[in-house]
């Protein structure tokens, strides 16, 4: 019970108690020393306030009777009967009176009152001897002067005694207040050394479970579940741990979710690559045959074959290459995205002048199609941060789709514009359109359908459009039905700085 009611408390809690030990037992040795110096005090001020004081005025009243003694003795040796000795009565009476009040010491009380029952009459006799009166008291005075100073001798004797005393008291009471305060701190640094080691063991041991928990998890693994051992902070730290592994379980299990479906997409993307290559092989194959058969023709039976089927065997050798022409365009976009691996490079660029520069190649052949090419740009854009490498193959993929699709007089408009913060790029054609059922898969890599299997072509342009715009933060989507034409809408941000710092963190 002891065991779970410590565990409830705060870890700061026992560090603030044990640290609280050293300043109670301060606060303990302070009180103790201080009751000590008081009596240290006390002693002292009884030596000082009352052994000092009656001593020192003792000494001052044998002052007084031996200056009073000295007077009259030159009065009596120098005879000189008009002029009597004036003798201090009150500084005497004064000194005693001060005895009297600073009586400690058993005995004094007597040699006080005694003190002053002969001062009294000492008094009396120096009044007589001030006043010059004969007889002159000579036997008396010296007689009382005599008593006096031995009561005062006494008085001394018995003060110095008592200082002596004092003294030896407050020299034992000072070693007895250095033992018990050497002892107190002891006891004291015993038991707070004591407590911090309790204290010390008390938090790391499930410290050390836990790092032994810790060490124990291998790679690979299932992730441990800690037993908390309280509700303090180790306790919290623990219930941490377990919450930590419970979201890495989570999140190694979606990311085994992500590999198996990468995976998957991967295999079938190989599968789609292994079909491409046999398709291509084949549709190669096939227009090579048809070429050279015609050419063969056309050598061996020159000048015998009429104009009819020469013109027959020159229309299929011109379509064998324009076949072969598509084709050999699949193999350098097979290229293009093996190069979509390497960083975005990007410079600020007019946008009408690149579509401009991307669209010239491409007129001569919509003039022989006999398509209109129509380009309208909003006015006064500013320009645009472009890879002026790669941008321009979306231009020229779309474009492209666009020839091969739309039939003799039919219109390609392309327009660009900027809405909310971003540039915003429409191809459209009045081409054969796109079935229904094959939109959702034409960004697809080696995706393919009848339409294009009958153009020679196996489907690489757009795959590669999608990504060169998603690398510049933007996306595509697409808008076709069949016999309507096809529109291409995709948009690029303005704030293609922070996207390139973004992309350049990620790789």
């Amino acid at each position: 019970m002891r065991e779970n009611f410590l565990q409830h408390i705060h870890l700061r809690t026992r560090i603030f108690a044990v640290s609280l030990l050293p300043v109670v037992a301060l606060v303990i040795v302070t009180i103790v020393n201080y009751r000590y110096l008081d009596a240290l005090g006390y002693s002292a001020e009884r030596i000082m306030s009352r052994n000092y004081f009656s001593i020192k005025a003792a000494q001052q009243a044998r002052q007084v009777l031996e200056e009073n003694r000295n007077r009259f003795l030159a009065f009596l040796f120098e005879q000189k009967a008009d002029t009597a000795p004036e003798l201090e009565i009150d500084a005497l009476e004064r000194a005693i009176a001060v005895c009297r009040e600073h009586i400690a010491e058993k005995g004094e009380q007597l040699i006080v009152d005694s003190l002053e029952e002969k001062q009294r009459a000492y008094g009396a006799v120096a009044g007589r001897v001030s006043a010059a009166q004969s007889p002159l008291p000579t036997q008396e005075f010296f007689s009382l002067t005599a008593s006096i100073v031995g009561d005062l001798n006494a008085l001394v004797d018995l003060n110095e005694k008592g200082m002596e005393l004092a003294d030896l008291d407050t020299r034992r009471l000072a070693e007895r207040a250095m033992r018990h305060s050497l002892a107190l701190l002891f006891v004291t640094i015993l038991l707070v050394s004591a407590l911090s080691y309790w204290l010390s063991w008390r938090v790391a041991r499930p410290i050390n479970r836990l790092s032994q928990s810790l060490a124990g998890y291998r790679q690979g693994g299932a992730y441990p579940s800690l037993e908390a051992t309280g509700s303090d902070e180790i306790g919290l730290l623990i219930e941490q741990f377990n919450r930590l592994f419970g979201r890495l379980a989570d999140y190694d299990q979606h990311n085994a979710a992500i590999l198996a479906a990468e995976k998957q997409k991967v295999r079938q993307t190989e599968e789609a690559k292994s079909r491409f290559v046999a398709d291509l092989s084949h549709q190669l194959k096939t227009p090579m045959t048809s070429l050279a058969m015609s050419i063969n023709l056309l050598h061996e039976k020159r000048g015998v074959l009429p104009d009819d089927k020469v013109q027959i065997l020159l229309e299929t050798a011109r379509e064998d290459c324009g076949r072969l022409a598509a084709l050999l365009n699949e193999l350098v976009n097979i290229s293009r995205l093996e190069a979509m691996a390497r960083p975005v490079m990007r410079e600020q660029l007019d946008v009408t002048n690149l579509i401009r520069e991307c669209l010239r190649p491409l007129e001569k052949n919509a003039e022989e199609k006999g398509v209109v090419i129509r380009l309208e740009v909003e006015p006064e854009l500013p320009p645009i941060a472009l890879d002026s490498l790669r941008f321009p193959w979306v231009i020229t993929n779309l474009v492209g789709n666009a020839l091969r699709y739309t039939e003799r007089g039919g219109e390609i408009v392309i327009t660009v514009g900027r809405r909310q913060g971003r540039y915003v790029f429409e191809c459209s054609d009045t081409g054969c359109g796109i079935d229904p059922q094959y939109l959702p898969r034409i960004f697809d890599r080696y995706s393919q359908f009848s339409e294009r299997e009958k153009l020679g072509t196996i489907g690489l342009g757009l795959a590669i459009v999608k990504e060169i715009i998603e690398q510049h933060g933007g996306d595509i989507s697409a808008r076709s039905r069949p016999g309507q034409g096809t529109l291409f809408t995709f948009w690029i941000p303005e704030q293609s700085e922070e996207i390139d710092a973004q992309s350049a963190a990620d790789r």
